[in-house]
């Protein structure tokens, strides 16, 4: 059985120049007749197909021609095992990543839910390190970098200290930090550096709202007067800094608009 290079492809459905690029590489070993044309046999046809076989597996051509010329069976098995155990850390990874994806589905889904509303809830422990709106940034830049790489199991976050929520009155803002922010999980599954100013909020009974600003470093006491009006209704009195995301931005005539997803721990005071 010998095949020209156009009877090979059309025999295997292999394109001409993928043959002549095996051939280069010294994966296939025609023989070469005296009018100068190459015949490929059972054994070129067959490295054809094996070596497609192991591309699929994302071995790579180098690879795959060392293997053919230069490695064992034995090789082969402990390369595949190698294979499984990355293939199902990626596997752990994107279901990890889906995870979060619905986690974020449901935080903006209270965005759309929550405008001008406020509602309870119990939820987990969260961080918060903040770089804008701060004194010193920089020192906490190369921190707040590491955090970004891992976005989308972090987000932009928005940060009010107990004092302020408590101390602010009238129309003066408060004080606002944004940076990064995580749920507890996540700074310990991906080790994320906490500086020592970092913001925790531990997890419990929480009341959140949305809200929508054109000035994310410019919330007052009147843009947080759901939360205040529904403690205050409630029996309840804050216990920790604001937890806060921002969920999307909006453009809106000359400034975006910020939706901002805002949650504070909260105990009974009866």
């Amino acid at each position: 059985m010998k095949d020209t290079v156009r009877q090979l492809s059309r025999r295997l459905g292999v394109s001409t120049d993928t043959i002549r690029h095996y051939r280069e590489m010294g994966l296939l070993h025609p023989q070469i007749h005296e009018n100068g044309y190459a015949y490929y046999g059972l054994d070129d046809m067959l490295r054809i197909l094996v070596t497609k076989e192991m591309r699929s597996m994302d071995i790579s051509l180098p690879e795959t021609q060392d293997f053919l010329n230069n490695r064992s069976m034995h090789n082969y098995c402990d390369w595949l095992t190698l294979r499984e155990h990355a293939l199902n850390d990626r596997i752990r990874y994107l279901q990890l990543e889906l995870d979060r994806l619905q986690e974020t589905k449901t935080y903006a889904s209270c965005g759309v839910r929550l405008l001008g509303r406020v509602e309870e809830f119990d939820g987990p422990g969260t961080w918060a390190i903040c770089s804008i709106g701060v004194e010193r940034p920089y020192e906490r830049g190369e921190a707040l970098s590491e955090w970004i790489e891992h976005f989308p199991f972090t987000y932009v976050s928005v940060t009010i200290s107990l004092e302020d929520l408590l101390g602010t009155q009238g129309d003066a803002p408060y004080p606002v930090g944004i940076g990064a922010g995580a749920l507890e999980k996540y700074v310990h599954t991906f080790s994320l550096p906490l500086p020592d100013d970092a913001h925790f909020q531990p997890g419990g009974h929480f009341i959140r709202t949305c809200i929508v600003t054109h000035d994310a470093l410019h919330i007052t006491p009147k843009d947080l007067e759901p939360l205040h009006a529904y403690i205050h209704a409630h029996g309840m009195r804050y216990v920790s800094c604001t937890g806060g995301r921002i969920l999307f931005m909006e453009e809106k005539g000359d400034r975006p608009a910020y939706y901002l997803l805002v949650w504070v721990r909260v105990e009974r005071t009866e």
